[in-house]
C-alpha cells in the first residue's frame, strides 16, 4: 500500500461519512487518531528529511520546490522584573474589563474602586463548538 491508497481510503470513508453512510463521529475519531499518528511518524523522520532536503535545496522534488531555512529562534522576557509586573498588571486590567462586560450585560456598570472610573467592557466574541475527545482506557 502506498501512500495514494492511503489517501484515497481517507477519501472515501469521509464522503461516506458526510452522505450518511457511515457514522461521521466514528470517522471523525480515526481522523483524530490519525492526524496524532503522521504527526508522530513525520517527527520521527525529520531530522533524516532535513538532511537529505539539503541535497535538494533550490531543486523540485516530487512536484515541489525544496528549502531549507533556519526559523526565527524567540525572546523571552519573564526573566525581567519589569515586564513580569507590566504583564500582571495587563492581565489585571484585563480581568477587571471582563468582569465590566458581564456586569453591563446585566444592566450593570463596573468602576474602579480605587479611582472611581468607569471600567471600559471587553468586547466578547462568541466562540465556536468543538469535539471534545477523551480516550478511555
Amino acid at each position: 500500500m502506498n501512500f495514494q491508497d492511503i489517501f484515497q481510503a481517507v477519501e472515501v470513508q469521509s464522503i461516506s461519512a458526510k452522505n450518511g453512510n457511515i457514522n461521521p463521529l466514528e470517522v471523525y475519531i480515526e481522523l483524530k487518531n490519525l492526524e496524532t499518528f503522521v504527526k508522530e511518524c513525520k517527527d520521527l523522520v525529520q531530522l533524516d528529511a532535513l538532511i537529505e532536503a539539503e541535497k535538494y535545496k533550490g531543486q523540485i522534488f516530487n512536484g515541489y520546490e525544496v528549502d531549507v531555512r533556519s526559523v526565527g529562534g524567540r525572546y523571552t522576557y519573564d526573566h525581567i522584573d519589569e515586564i513580569a509586573a507590566l504583564k500582571a498588571q495587563i492581565k489585571d486590567l484585563e480581568k477587571a474589563a471582563q468582569d465590566s462586560y458581564k456586569l453591563s450585560a446585566k444592566g450593570s456598570i463596573a468602576m474602579n474602586a480605587q479611582t472611581g472610573e468607569v471600567t471600559e467592557p471587553a468586547h466578547y466574541k462568541d466562540g465556536s463548538t468543538a469535539i471534545i475527545l477523551k480516550l478511555k482506557k
